[in-house]
């Protein structure tokens, strides 16, 4: 039972509360770390991070704001001063505060770090005396080293007995986290928050209001019309689009992400929940569903990188995919065939970076997630002869990385470098979400 047990902690550190969109959120963090140590409220911020961070960062929308970027992010982080809340910081801003941060905008310095680590966040916070130092690194609430007046305070570092402890997944294999989630005790997964209920509501309210796209919503009012089904497929989708509609316009609900990632916590969460209404399931195998589906998403992220050029809602929509065939009574054999079905479909969708728009990358990805799970229920698996798809489902997600951290090396870069070159200047614009 010792692996249970590490396998539960592991659970318990990558599946987490966020609001809003973790990169911000991340950056917010840095910022409020070093804001608590600060004698006095900051005057000037240095904000320095990683090119995944600035893609996924700079084009979405800001709780409680109306706004976009890394920079407010940052200020409100400085104003706020409260790091105990994690990746929840932004939450509850406050008119002043947010005047405030306002105020602070031209004094946040935004710049590129060249650090190799995907998850990179330092934050120099100056009153005009002292100065403050936080780095975040490695996963988006990690506390590398916080500095006041260059005296360390804080000092964490992977592997060293002083720090916490950071669980790898790469210990264990596909086939442990179905034993987990089939055979560990019922009651400790219910404890966990996986996201049935938190990420239940930021989908109603989705689809409650026209937020970003409103890819959601409108699938919602096509199956109301008739002119779409209400299957497992379309209510899986118009859950999990929706919810990406408000959380990407900076909505004031937290979701449970997944491995730094609401957008895959809500992609690996409501379709099992969609499919679990649908099919009339038990509580106890829904929770069981949920639990497999965020370790299939840990198990694939673990290979290919927390950040990288491919769109993580493939992980995510394979870690969905997995959970409904869990539902649908299928075995782990099955549950190799679904994730093949979405490597094999999927393997190629870019992310270009957070924003508004990633509900129409989640509606895709969750309309395969359905798919695989079906075709894969009825013992139907994409070909090994077929493109990166091989027999060995371990062999075929390695393949994947592969593609990702050779073929793809450049795409990254590239993709950053349009992003940094488009002609509108976001800094301080609106979402389109009207904010009450």
């Amino acid at each position: 039972m010792h692996q249970f047990t590490e396998i539960l902690a592991l659970l318990k550190q990558e599946v987490v509360p966020a609001l809003g969109c973790t990169e911000p959120a991340a950056c917010a963090l840095a910022t409020a770390y070093a804001a608590s140590i600060l004698p006095h409220r900051a005057e000037k911020i240095m904000l320095k991070v990683s090119p995944s961070i600035l893609k996924n960062g700079m084009g979405v929308g800001i709780p409680n704001t109306g706004l976009i970027g890394l920079e407010i992010a940052a200020a409100l982080g400085a104003v706020i001063s409260q790091p105990e809340r994690q990746l929840e910081v932004l939450k509850d801003i406050s008119a002043a505060q947010l005047e405030a941060a306002k105020k602070l905008l031209d004094s946040v310095d935004l710049q590129l770090s060249e650090s190799q680590d995907k998850v990179y966040i330092e934050a120099v916070l100056s009153d005009g005396n002292h100065q403050a130092r936080a780095v975040i690194r490695w996963r988006h609430s990690w506390l590398h080293l916080l500095e006041s007046d260059a005296k360390v305070i804080e000092f964490h570092e992977l592997g060293d007995d002083d720090s916490p402890k950071l669980i790898s997944a790469s210990q264990y294999n596909l086939r442990d986290y179905y034993q987990f989630c089939t055979q560990m005790d019922y009651q400790e997964l219910v404890d966990l928050d996986l996201g049935e209920h938190t990420n239940r509501i930021i989908a109603d309210y989705g689809l409650s209001e026209n937020m970003g796209i409103s890819v959601g919503r409108m699938i919602m009012q096509n199956i109301s019309t008739g002119l779409l089904g209400d299957d497992i497929h379309h209510r899986a989708m118009a859950l999990t689009a929706a919810a990406t509609d408000a959380r990407m316009s900076g909505c004031n609900y937290p979701v449970i992400s997944n491995t730094g990632s609401g957008n895959q916590g809500l992609s690996i969460t409501l379709p099992i929940i969609a499919a679990a209404e649908k099919l009339g399931s038990s509580h106890e195998e829904l929770v069981r569903a949920l639990a497999m589906g965020h370790l299939t998403s840990v198990h694939i992220k673990d290979k290919i990188g927390l950040l990288s050029c491919l769109c993580g809602c493939l992980s995510a929509s394979a870690g969905a995919a997995s959970g409904i065939v869990m539902l649908l009574q299928g075995n782990y054999t099955h549950i190799e065939y679904a994730i093949k079905n979405m490597i094999g479909n999927t393997a190629g969708m870019l992310c270009d970076g957070a924003k508004e728009g990633c509900s129409l990358k989640v509606a895709t990805n969750t309309s395969a997630a359905v798919q695989a799970a079906l075709l894969a229920s009825m013992g139907q698996c994409i070909s090994a002869n077929d493109g990166i798809v091989t027999q060995d489902i371990d062999e075929t997600i390695a393949n994947l990385a592969e593609l990702v951290r050779t073929g793809m090396e450049k795409a990254d870069q590239t993709i950053l470098n349009i992003l940094l070159n488009k002609k509108n200047d976001k800094r301080g614009v609106l979402c389109q979400t009207d904010f009450k």
